[in-house]
């Protein structure tokens, strides 16, 4: 996968962003893993901010977009160093039966792969410390 606009769930990512928006480096911002159900779900900043708000996010500032991914099926995960505050390149290969999930940067990774993907809609906010 190449473009966020491209994964499950991307409608109304697509609707806040005139163009399409490359899968690339994130700012991760949590990481929640339900052994039971076997998902995981990650919610991290993204460089671009939405150049199309909705109406509702017209008169509110921001500076920052957050979005994330959930992910079920998962399987042979590992993680290394984390929590970490260093930018991560994030890259999402797929298969046909499969997705493989890497977030990696110099000393930090996490790495799994997954049946089911699905983009999480984009959320602003005003941060002293943007992306």
């Amino acid at each position: 996968m190449q473009y966020w606009n491209d994964l499950e769930g991307s409608t109304f990512f697509s609707m806040v962003f005139s163009n399409r928006i490359e899968i690339g480096e994130i700012k991760l911002f949590s990481i929640d893993i339900d052994s039971n159900q076997s998902l995981v779900t990650m919610a991290f900043d993204i460089r671009e901010v939405p150049d199309k708000p909705p109406r509702k996010w017209q008169s509110a500032q921001y500076n920052a977009c957050r979005i994330g991914i959930t992910c079920s099926e998962v399987e042979s995960i590992t993680i290394k160093n984390l929590p970490t505050n260093t930018p991560l390149k994030l890259t999402i290969l797929g298969n046909d039966l499969r997705f493989k999930v890497t977030a990696i940067s110099e000393n930090s990774a996490i790495e799994f792969t997954t049946s089911f993907l699905r983009l999480r809609d984009p959320t602003v906010y005003l941060t002293e410390t943007p992306f």
